[in-house]
């Protein structure tokens, strides 16, 4: 496969970790380096950066944006199950979907933006989960004949806690109910996820692995409570097993793969990569489309980030750092050497690419590879405070879209980010709020 195609893929969680590392007199505002781009509102992560000036990959970037906004039929290779009849469907405006299941369609492009990965105990002898035999790794709802398959259905159990000042706070956690013919959900490992946003991937796809394993810690052996680790997955393109880098649980080596794997799981779509020419079978869409819907995510722009010379603001990174976020949301990273722009962009996406254990309250009950039921793959924060106009004044937050706000997806982390999450707890009203006007900034 052409080498300018090398994919990776996507999702939020908000672990909050720690570093020594200060940068209290750094400027963050250019969040994607050179990638910055300030168009107004969503218009700033669909169109090429700026400073892509070569005009092949601004015409393969255009043209990629009509694949990923068209909305699909059966002529084109569409289910017969499927979730969604396009990839902008399931990334409204790039964003998050939004939360929920529908019981009823009225047309292909009214699909859910939320799916459920399922599995079988055990795992296949690549690592992968084990599949449900006539169903896969997901729970494809839709069928082009009209007819729903899983009766999925999500409500919500609450509960409530206090900050340390008495400031009483509600959260959320889900409750999935699912329906399979022939067996118990109880014997179905599963995990309920929300679409993430299509923020600055193409640049997680340029970083390294060595940049990336430079960060981890298994054994915690700097004692800092961290034991951040990478998920070695296949690459379907190269053959190896490489880093993960995309999806919640870091399971997708590269951009492309992530893409083909959304196309095929979430669209029913065959693909080079999945279950395509490969396996014997026609695949409906070529190399040459997957080229152009990477050459979309990887070249558009990355929205700047704001306000970083307000006083509250800039009270607010200094306790991102002094709390430790940053031992995993690590703030500065550089690309690798590309064949394009993004070579060598020194980049603040807020992320170590790296599993984390983050406790019992946002464990699924489904691995995915070598990362656990409690385990997940630091988010990208570089986009955040862009959520609610993606949103459209919906923005949902964590794997699964439980938090409503920034502050909920804080207080649900443990594990490795226990201590972090009470010291933020335990954080005077004025500072929890600095540090969410720090975090909305981005």
């Amino acid at each position: 496969m052409n080498s300018t195609i090398r994919f990776i893929s996507h999702a939020l969680l908000l672990p909050i970790c720690f570093s020594g590392e200060l940068v209290a007199a750094e400027d963050l505002t250019n969040l994607g380096g050179s990638f910055t781009a300030t168009l107004p509102g969503r218009h700033a992560i669909q169109v090429a950066a700026p400073f892509v000036t070569n005009v092949d990959h601004r015409t393969k970037q255009l043209l990629g944006f009509s694949l990923f906004h068209r909305v699909v039929g059966a002529d084109q290779g569409l289910g017969p199950r499927f979730n969604n009849a396009s990839c902008a469907g399931c990334h409204i405006n790039n964003g998050r979907g939004r939360v929920g299941f529908k019981q009823h369609f009225s047309t292909l492009s009214s699909g859910n933006g939320m799916v459920v990965r399922v599995a079988l105990k055990g795992s296949d002898l690549d690592g992968s989960p084990k599949d449900l035999p006539g169903i896969g790794e997901q729970l494809q709802e839709r069928h082009l004949l009209g007819k729903t398959s899983y009766n999925l259905q999500l409500s919500w159990r609450n509960t409530r806690g206090r900050y340390g000042d008495g400031t009483s706070y509600q959260l959320r956690s889900p409750i999935l109910k699912f329906r399979i013919p022939g067996r118990n959900q109880r014997s179905v490992l599963h995990t309920l996820l929300m679409t993430p946003t299509v923020i600055g991937v193409g640049l997680i796809d340029a970083i390294s692995e060595e940049t990336i394993l430079k960060q981890s810690d298994p054994d915690d052996l700097n004692r800092d409570g961290i034991s951040g680790r990478a998920n070695w997955v296949p690459n379907r393109s190269s053959g190896r097993i490489e880093v993960g880098r995309f999806g919640f649980k870091a399971s997708q080596p590269t951009l492309v793969q992530q893409t083909a794997a959304a196309l095929f799981h979430d669209m029913g779509i065959t693909n080079p990569l999945f279950n395509g020419a490969a396996a014997g079978v026609s695949a409906e869409t070529s190399t040459s489309e997957l080229e152009l819907l990477f050459f979309y995510q990887a070249l558009a722009g990355i929205p700047p980030a704001r306000d970083q010379e307000q006083p509250q603001v800039a009270r607010g990174k200094q306790l991102f750092q002094a709390l430790n976020c940053s031992g995993c949301h690590t703030m500065n990273v550089t690309t690798g050497a590309t064949e394009d722009e993004r070579a060598l962009q020194t980049i603040h996406p807020f992320t170590d690419l790296l599993l984390h254990d983050l406790g019992p309250g946002l464990a699924s009950t489904r691995g995915d590879f070598g990362a656990s039921a409690r385990e997940w793959r630091t988010t990208p924060l570089w986009g955040l405070g862009f959520s609610e106009v993606l949103a459209e004044g919906h923005a949902r937050y964590l794997h699964d879209g439980r938090a409503r706000t920034i502050p909920e997806a804080i207080l649900w982390h443990g594990g490795e980010a226990l201590a972090s999450r009470e010291a933020f707890r335990k954080l005077p009203k004025q500072d929890r709020e600095a540090l969410v006007a720090f975090l909305r900034s981005l």
